[in-house]
């Protein structure tokens, strides 16, 4: 198999092919490895590839009902772990850190045939929109390498764009699938608030905030990912029920719909004209479709949600450096971590019961007024970010001086909406609806209820059969390789 055929399908459609018997598994991986081997010299998009796994994998489990047969797939330096490999997530401090059993997801993913050929790269602890780090270099952007996929799932976009994989796994705590999906032309879907597993070394990832999923170049990936990994795991704090298939779902083209359009973010951050031409050309596509859109939005106190997430970002800050300092038996330093992390670090350690709890409080208080919201609206439409995407390794996690509040504040206007998407737990998708100046995509996010993760894949796929993007690949693409 080519790495030029190989770069054509989907998860989905190289599954079929390898189930069908057109080609082999091994012929799939050798594929996959050879993207890897050509593109990522340019991208740095993996910290660390696994060519043994796809050296001698065989076809001696073909015949297993796994939905991703055979198909190469690459996990995030961050959140889902695999027993045995490094999980150093874009840092000093935790080089060499090794789990020593399979979370969840992973045991999901493997359960489903997925053929994990390496760890992706992340900022630091995914702290940054920018996926760059001291400790993994910076990471390129397919469509033009001058400038960032985005972060903190950068690696996972830039590797997913460039063809090297058709999904892989990603986190988001305040848009770190949407914001690289939107800089890459992918599908970025956050999930419901634990509609995928997030243990058993977690119960409440960031009090809730934070979810894992894949990024895709397609929505049936995006589904049947969800399909092969929704549920909850023995002991869930809590969880999201899943819903019939997904992928099912998509087979039916949602009924009218009554959308909000939402041009004014809940941060103040002034929008990139290009963002608001693509969300107002995503509006009115949808419009053309049937469906009943108007500009509406819910209220929320900036100071507040910027308090928020100023406080859960740093009290798992300064948790985690704790503990992976003491694991790792490495001093808590600019020697071994970026200066925004040890700024968020110290933050964290000022804060008292009181502060946690006043944000966690605040959490239902948005999580209230979206439920309300989405009791009058089927969907919400957003830009994903306010900016285009900036120049790779422009925003340096390690300057001198950076303030934590500061630090928060600048990483939150970049996609001032995304936040209360997470806050709230509701599922958000980013969709490719346009371009930049410079040739790099835009994305523009549509949100719903608690729980109706179908419904906006249904809605993405009809967005996707109306104004296709399959056939826009960025220069940096493993179907352009001979």
């Amino acid at each position: 198999m080519t790495i030029t055929a190989y770069a054509s399908y989907d998860a989905v459609g190289l599954a079929a092919l390898i189930r069908q018997g057109q080609v082999s598994r091994h012929e799939v991986a050798q594929a996959a490895l050879q993207a890897i081997e050509t593109l990522n010299p340019a991208l740095n998009a993996l910290a660390e590839v696994y060519p043994e796994r796809g050296n001698t994998f065989s076809d001696q489990h073909r015949g297993k009902d796994e939905p991703f047969g055979g198909v190469p797939f690459l996990l995030k330096d961050l959140g889902a772990a695999e027993a045995g490999k490094h999980q150093e997530m874009g840092s000093r401090l935790t080089k060499g850190f090794q789990p020593d059993h399979d979370s969840e997801l992973v045991k999901r993913y493997k359960a489903a045939g997925l053929l994990i050929l390496g760890r992706t790269t992340t900022s630091e602890f995914g702290g940054s929109t920018d996926t760059s780090s001291v400790a993994g270099g910076i990471t390129r952007n397919p469509w033009n390498p001058a400038y960032t996929p985005g972060g903190s799932s950068g690696g996972a976009a830039a590797a997913v764009a460039s063809g090297m994989v058709p999904m892989a796994h990603a986190t988001d705590l305040a848009g770190s699938i949407r914001i690289p999906a939107a800089f890459t032309g992918l599908v970025g879907l956050k999930p419901s608030r634990n509609l995928n597993p997030v243990g058993p070394d977690m119960g409440q990832f960031f009090f809730g905030l934070a979810v894992q999923h894949v990024l895709t170049r397609s929505v049936r990936d995006a589904a049947a990912a969800l399909d092969a990994t929704a549920g909850p795991a023995a002991g869930e704090f809590y969880y999201t029920p899943p819903q019939f298939s997904y992928t099912a779902a998509l087979t039916h083209p949602p009924t009218k719909l009554k959308i909000a359009l939402n041009l004014e973010p809940w941060l103040s951050a002034p929008l990139h004209p290009a963002v608001v031409n693509a969300t107002l050309a995503a509006a009115q596509l949808c419009s053309s479709l049937g469906h009943e859109v108007e500009e509406q939005r819910f209220a929320l106190e900036e100071a507040a949600l910027l308090d928020c997430m100023n406080t859960i970002w740093a009290a798992y800050t300064t948790y985690g450096v704790t503990q992976l300092s003491a694991a790792m038996q490495q001093p808590v330093s600019t020697d071994t971590l970026e200066r925004f992390t040890l700024s968020g670090y110290e933050a964290g350690k000022k804060l008292s019961a009181r502060d946690l709890i006043r944000v966690v409080e605040y959490t239902n208080t948005v999580a209230r007024a979206a439920g309300r919201f989405y009791e009058n609206y089927d969907v919400m439409i957003t830009p994903t970010t306010a900016i285009t995407a900036p120049l790779a390794g422009s925003v340096d996690g390690h300057a001198a001086g950076i303030r934590w509040a500061d630090w928060v504040r600048e990483a939150c206007a970049a996609a001032p909406f995304g936040q209360v998407f997470n806050i709230a737990g509701v599922p958000a998708i980013s969709l490719p609806m346009g371009f930049d100046e410079h040739g790099i995509p835009v994305g523009v996010t549509f949100s719903s209820r608690m729980g109706n993760d179908a419904l906006l894949l249904q809605l993405a796929a009809q967005l996707e059969k109306a104004a296709p993007w399959s056939g826009r690949t960025p220069l940096l693409y493993a179907g352009r390789q001979s």
